[in-house]
């Protein structure tokens, strides 16, 4: 932690206002097809449908569910892995999350991830995300069932992170971090397409009176799934969202999603906690989602959550109009006990614990 602490004295004064937008300059130069004419319909309306591998969206942890996805600039445990690899700073020695989702009729998904912290301001992780669609009938093109009767349709992810704080640009008002990382993709129908894809965050955390977070993503850039001979393109996605502590127990987040299969929308989160003792904590969340206020309840969400010591119970609801409703129940395992960042006794997202070495 001396290292550190030097580093981040003798960076002090280097704030940089701009890092989001340079970071977002930074994903589009490496990235530069993604607003490219191939398709004027990207990012869009008239987008839907127009990109494969939908599973990649699929929110994971209830938390974060219950909250409408607005967790781009929240994510501080092993569920980063998803939603920004940079906010895998914030956890202790290391964090588990794992997660079962009943989607929409017989459509179920698992994920679990593990993060691991390897020094004061670096951090390893991988994650799983597994989905099962259930069986379908095999018909030829006149609706005769055919000889094989049946096939089930799978997807598979699995990703691999790593999250680093940047003392460069940290300072004792001020701290940075980025994360990237490498998603190998797999999907079945009848047959089956392969692809890679990498995510770009970056995090800042402003530890003044009122304490917040700012974040900028890149996901899903990559490659497209190819079943046949055409090749389909990956839900490319950018996000830029912050998260703001107004009171002890009260967070609120938003992230603006700028989706290539689709057009852009706000995303907005609201957790409200009260803690018993020093290692419970008791919440209740509710979310809204801008794209879909048209279908009736289909915007909204709500959950709750409750810690003891090192685990973590989360429920979310996230009703989906006219489709029905569905339902999210994650565990999360944080060790040592986990205090939300901006309750800590150290200002800083460089986790400090007594006893533990990082050599």
């Amino acid at each position: 932690m001396k290292k550190a602490e030097g580093a981040r004295i003798k960076a002090k004064g280097r704030k940089n206002p701009l890092i989001a937008a340079a970071f977002l300059a930074l994903s589009l130069s490496l990235y530069p097809s993604a607003f490219s004419a191939d398709d004027p319909r990207y990012f869009s309306s008239k987008a839907a449908g127009t990109t494969t591998a939908d599973f990649l969206n699929l929110q994971v942890g209830a938390r974060a569910a219950a909250m409408g996805g607005a967790y781009s600039a929240v994510s501080d445990e092993a569920s980063a892995v998803y939603w920004n690899p940079a906010g895998l700073v914030q956890i202790p020695k290391l964090s588990a999350v794992f997660m079962r989702a009943q989607y929409l009729e017989e459509i179920s998904y698992q994920y679990a991830a593990y993060a691991h912290r390897l020094s004061y301001d670096s951090v390893l992780a991988g994650s799983v995300l597994l989905t099962d669609i259930g069986a379908i009938t095999e018909t030829d093109i006149s609706g005769g069932i055919l000889p094989s009767g049946s096939f089930t349709p799978r997807d598979q992810v699995f990703t691999l992170s790593y999250g680093k704080a940047i003392l460069e640009f940290s300072d004792k008002d001020i701290d940075v971090s980025v994360g990237v990382s490498l998603k190998y993709i797999k999907s079945s129908i009848v047959s089956s397409a392969r692809s890679y894809a990498g995510d770009l965050g970056i995090m800042t955390y402003n530890f003044g009176d009122i304490p917040y977070r700012l974040a900028v993503t890149a996901t899903n850039m990559g490659g497209g799934l190819t079943y046949d001979k055409e090749s389909n393109p990956l839900p490319l996605t950018f996000k830029l969202g912050a998260a703001v502590n107004p009171f002890r127990n009260l967070l609120v987040a938003t992230d603006i999603v700028l989706p290539k299969s689709n057009q852009p929308h706000a995303l907005l989160g609201v957790e409200l906690a009260t803690t018993p003792n020093e290692l419970t904590r008791l919440s209740v969340r509710a979310g809204l989602n801008s794209l879909r206020m048209s279908d009736g309840l289909g915007g909204l969400s709500a959950g709750l959550g409750a810690t003891l010591h090192f685990f973590s119970l989360d429920y979310a609801f996230v009703p989906m109009g006219e489709l029905g409703s569905t339902h999210r129940i994650s565990l999360t395992f944080d060790f040592p006990f986990r205090s939300p960042i901006f309750q800590r006794r150290d200002r800083t997202v460089f986790t400090k614990m007594k006893g533990v070495s990082f050599k």
